[in-house]
């Protein structure tokens, strides 16, 4: 009896292996019909994906294995999931990044980077959580060609703080603003303004996706030039489930 039982769990596991792997992965990128752009997409939990805007060109996409910090004596699991675009002028990232185990990501007004700016609002049913930041390239993964970026970040926490949904778009700091664009309130409004136009991200259903995302496929492994480390630090830092 033992050793039926035992047959059947074997079966069982290979059957659900068998049927999990020819089965698309839920984090992937694929083809918006309307532009032909090529964008991250979630197929599930939740659904959606991004638009950027007509003038952003691809400049990489690629996913990779984080270890975030916690308040714990080890670092936290999760993956991302990126892209990244250009338009001479700036730079455009979108991802999203799932936490593995027992970890979940901290509290949106937690911001990875020390903001020069914060604010919230309701979105699409979510809550959208917006920071204005100054980085450098010691910092921020994307900004390694300049001294320092202004970067602005759009961030949604979702299936219940295991899935983060990252928009963020970075211009070039003038040398000679380095020191000072954090306090010109006029000059920080206008790139906000210019930073928002650059993508939206598309809170959908599976049948939208179905209908507008062409030729979904999984992604690869990133590009070097976006190391694990500093991926790690970008993303923000990781809590236990249930934590207070």
């Amino acid at each position: 009896m033992k050793i039926l039982l035992i047959i059947v769990a074997i079966i069982a596991v290979a059957v659900f292996v068998f049927f999990m792997g020819g089965q698309p992965p839920l984090r992937g990128a694929g083809q918006l019909a309307a532009s032909g752009q090529t964008v991250i997409v979630s197929r599930a939990r939740p659904p959606f994906s991004f638009a950027p805007a007509a003038d952003m060109q691809l400049q990489s996409l690629g996913n990779r294995t984080l270890r975030p910090k916690t308040r714990h004596s080890v670092d936290g699991d999760a993956r991302i999931w990126f892209a990244v675009y250009s338009n001479g002028t700036g730079t455009l990232i979108t991802a999203v990044a799932d936490t593995e185990g027992t970890w979940e990501w901290e509290a949106a007004h937690h911001p990875a980077f020390p903001a020069i700016r914060a604010q919230q609002y309701a979105y699409k049913g979510e809550t959208l959580y917006e920071n204005l930041m100054q980085l450098d390239g010691g910092s921020d993964p994307f900004c390694t060609d300049h001294a320092a970026c202004l970067v602005y970040r759009a961030k949604l926490l979702l299936n219940f703080r295991r899935t983060q949904v990252i928009m963020e778009y970075h211009e070039p700091v003038p040398e000679a603003r380095i020191r000072d664009i954090a306090f010109d309130g006029t000059a920080l409004n206008a790139f906000q303004q210019r930073a928002r136009k650059t993508c939206e991200i598309l809170m959908t259903d599976k049948a939208w996706l179905e209908d507008n995302i062409k030729g979904f496929k999984k992604l690869d492994g990133a590009d070097d030039r976006y190391s694990r480390t500093r991926l790690s630090r970008w993303v923000g830092e990781m809590e236990r489930e249930g934590r207070p």
